[in-house]
């Protein structure tokens, strides 16, 4: 039985290295995060303009899952991949993730990760597998139950229901602890839809971005503003300064790990996330999982998406 199993929209990530001038001619700009259709632009268009690095498998909950099966703890993905090449390759290069509760039907979603400043700077256009609800149709509880935590990432079909389909599914979950990566989609659909997650959250992950939209402050009065709202523990990543961590008794900085060349910055969040959620797991103190999820965080940025992953050893 896994001890985390993820749950959010899984993708195959194809990495482009690009500039600013090509993101203006399709009204694009660092750090945006859209659907192809919200923008009115092919997935053909992308790859007929620019060739790709190389491909990984991907999303936010996947990146975290595939990088605690590294660090040796039993992971499972809940959840639907496609039924065509791409989806082939996600299963061949995830990982020892368990899978039994893998639905594949449709075509695989698909991530354009276009890089600009050295790989410092992401532009995100994704492409969803139409039948990215179906596992929500016959869950199986005792599954879900149990794991020791849940980690949620969000489901981008339509991101208004993924948040509502979210909310059920926490609902029916009585005995793991709840880990929430809400990302900047589920975000920017309102505070207020949120809340019911927030209510059940045992463990917050947001970067500095995604707490100004959310709070209108600052990492250190937001975080507290958060501890409000249901959850036990707020972390707040703060790229190349670190991570603020936040509880109802203590609040503290954990700094960055130096870091030498940097090739793509995605999924580092990912990454700490399971150094972190990798502490809990082994009953390690909260400041001694933020350090750890800190190394693990720096590690993940000298190659693309989880392809550290092959090389990264860890003591």
């Amino acid at each position: 039985m896994p001890d985390v199993i993820g749950i959010g929209s899984a993708f195959v990530d194809y990495f482009f290295q690009t500039d600013e001038e090509f993101l203006k001619r399709y009204n694009l700009k660092p750090e945006d995060d859209f659907l192809f259709q919200e923008k009115k632009i092919s997935p053909n268009l992308i790859f007929k303009k620019l060739k790709p690095i190389t491909k990984s498998p991907g999303g936010i909950a996947v990146n975290t899952i595939a990088t605690l099966a590294k660090l040796g703890i039993n992971v499972g993905y809940y959840g639907v991949i496609g039924n065509d090449d791409n989806s082939d390759f996600w299963l061949e290069n995830i990982g020892r993730v368990d899978t039994p509760k893998v639905i594949r039907r449709g075509k695989m979603s698909i991530c354009t990760c276009l890089l600009t400043h050295h790989g410092k700077k992401r532009t995100f256009l994704s492409q969803v597998n139409p039948a990215d609800f179906d596992f929500l149709k016959n869950i199986d509880f005792g599954y879900l139950n149990g794991a020791k935590f849940i980690h949620f990432g969000p489901l981008i079909l339509n991101s208004r229901k993924g948040i509502v389909f979210t909310q059920k599914l926490i609902e029916k979950i009585t005995k793991p602890k709840i880990s929430f990566s809400p990302s900047i989609l589920y975000i920017a659909e309102g505070w207020e839809n949120l809340l019911p997650i927030f209510k059940k959250t045992y463990i917050l992950f947001v970067n500095q971005k995604e707490m100004k939209y959310l709070t209108h402050q600052n990492p250190k009065s937001g975080s507290k503003k958060l501890l409000k709202y249901g959850p036990q523990i707020i972390v707040c990543t703060l790229a190349e300064k670190g991570a603020l961590v936040t509880t109802p008794n203590d609040q503290f900085h954990s700094p960055r790990v130096d870091v030498g060349n940097i090739v793509d910055t995605t999924g580092a969040g990912d990454a700490f996330t399971a150094g972190f959620l990798y502490g809990l797991i082994k009953n390690r103190s909260l400041k001694w999982s933020a350090n750890f999820a800190n190394q693990i965080a720096a590690k993940s940025l000298s190659d693309f998406g989880l392809h550290w992953l092959k090389t990264a050893h860890f003591s």
